[in-house]
């Protein structure tokens, strides 16, 4: 049989599991002042080398911050904090061309729904200018301009939303969405972006939200499809 023999878990570990626990069921709520070392170690029966370093864990994690001559509190963690541990996933693990299309075709797609309810005149403006850039780019034959003002188009669209977490997690995925739209443009050229881009703008004009949601779910397929040839 192959089994792994039980490994212990040390001190630090188990004071720092059990705070993290007290953080997220609401003992130690945001702005709270936790207990002092001294305090922490006689309730938990350990050395304040132990909660020290346990309160380092909880300190790289963003769950609390020390201020200087005063203690430790607990910070108010938002959605965009906890997006940030995205970051080093993404750059120990390079996803594949097929996760990032599939991960567009999800986020660009609701993205347009909503953008689509919350744009107004100035919003559609600024979507048109970008677009005209796009097709100067595209004359010149100036594949990397292009590309750039592709993705503002899209990254426009999905701040339209107002949704933190989604333009996080896009801005989290910026340089990996700018490699696929190089390649994409690399073997597709540019009109059928200018074409797309073009009926998702008339589409958030009319306030039709459906449309623009299918015609960037297509944009988006037709993308991936010619990355494949």
């Amino acid at each position: 049989m192959n089994i792994n023999p039980i490994q212990k878990i040390n001190a630090v570990e188990q004071v720092f599991e059990q705070m993290q626990n007290m953080l997220i069921e609401g003992t130690w709520r945001p702005g709270d002042k936790l207990p002092s070392e001294n305090e922490l170690s006689t309730a938990f029966g350990v050395s304040r080398m132990t909660i020290r370093q346990s309160m380092q864990k909880l300190k790289a994690l963003g769950l609390i911050e020390t201020r200087t001559g005063s203690g430790s509190y607990v910070r108010e963690v938002s959605p965009e904090d906890s997006l940030n541990e995205l970051i080093p996933l993404m750059y120990l693990g390079s996803p594949s061309y097929n996760h990032v299309f599939q991960f567009r075709e999800m986020i660009d797609s609701e993205s347009v729904r909503l953008a689509t309810l919350a744009a107004d005149d100035r919003s559609i403006e600024q979507l048109e200018d970008i677009l005209a850039k796009m097709k100067k780019a595209a004359d010149e034959d100036n594949k990397k301009a292009f590309s750039n003002y592709d993705l503002k188009f899209h990254m426009k669209i999905v701040n339209l939303t107002g949704n933190p977490m989604i333009i996080k997690a896009y801005e989290i995925l910026l340089n990996v969405l700018t490699e696929s739209m190089n390649s994409v443009i690399e073997k597709m050229k540019y009109k059928p972006a200018l074409t797309f881009h073009k009926k998702i703008i008339s589409a958030m004009k009319a306030k039709d939200a459906d449309l623009a949601e299918q015609l960037m779910h297509e944009h988006i397929r037709q993308n991936y499809t010619y990355f494949e040839k």
